[in-house]
């Protein structure tokens, strides 16, 4: 959650609480539809930074987690393979795909790499076997790689459902503000004349947050009460006849 939602979210919880603290000075305004409005705001806002942010934990998992067993299968399992391969299965059709994915190579990349070597090592098993490969080597294999791909596609779950979270935060972020400016018209129209009450009403609703080091401050606007045009002022009347200019004279 971006630093202006966690404001916004503190901000919307604070109005609340003075809701609830204040009771009593703000009967005079009916809040009911306001406030279950309000508390719908903050629980789904609520709901949604924690999906995001475990949705987010659980995918930097499945990334450590594909990170181990990459590791393993190429050191246990793919690294006999390709070096028997490499030293008697030059000329045979699959030698590319007996040989070592490059290291950069991670995820579906990976994973398609992988099961290509599964593939083309299968066609030739008992020549692998006769050439020291243990008779379990590729049911190991297959396991590993079966347990990296359900890892692949969990990460894309909680990836897809990261990014649905962080949209639901931004949708959040407006009905908030929305909320807050719509909730400061009603409350001040029930403190109006108590500015005790007014002053820390203010500061419940202010919404404060950091960027590039510096704290921002933003307060949900109101309209602005309405002014009295000024009357226009008018010359002084004159009986005095206007000067002209002497060179106009002239």
């Amino acid at each position: 959650m971006l630093s202006r939602q966690d404001a916004i979210l503190g901000a919307a919880r604070s109005a609340r609480r003075f809701a609830t603290a204040n009771e009593a000075a703000l009967t005079s305004v009916d809040l009911t539809a306001a406030l279950k409005r309000l508390d719908e705001v903050i629980t789904s806002f609520t709901t949604h930074a924690y999906d995001q942010d475990s949705h987010n934990r659980s995918a930097k998992g499945e990334t450590e987690k594909q990170r181990q067993l990459r590791l393993k299968l190429r050191s246990e399992q793919m690294a006999p393979i390709a070096e028997i391969a490499r030293q008697n299965f030059s000329t045979v059709p699959e030698f590319k795909a007996l040989q070592m994915p490059p290291r950069s190579a991670k995820g579906q990349a990976f994973l398609v790499s992988a099961q290509a070597m599964i593939d083309a090592a299968s066609k030739h098993n008992d020549a692998l076997l006769e050439r020291g490969l243990p008779a379990d080597s590729l049911e190991q294999f297959q396991a590993l790689l079966t347990t990296f791909a359900t890892s692949v596609g969990d990460r894309k779950q909680k990836r897809d459902q990261r990014m649905g979270a962080t949209k639901g935060l931004a949708f959040e972020e407006k009905e908030a503000r929305s909320v807050l400016k719509m909730f400061d018209g009603l409350v001040r129209r029930a403190l109006d004349g108590n500015a005790a009450l007014l002053g820390q009403w203010n500061a419940a609703r202010t919404i404060y947050y950091r960027t590039g080091g510096a704290t921002k401050t933003t307060v949900p606007t109101t309209a602005p009460a309405p002014t009295t045009p000024a009357a226009p002022i008018e010359a002084p009347a004159s009986d005095s006849t206007p000067t002209v200019p002497a060179t106009a004279a002239a």
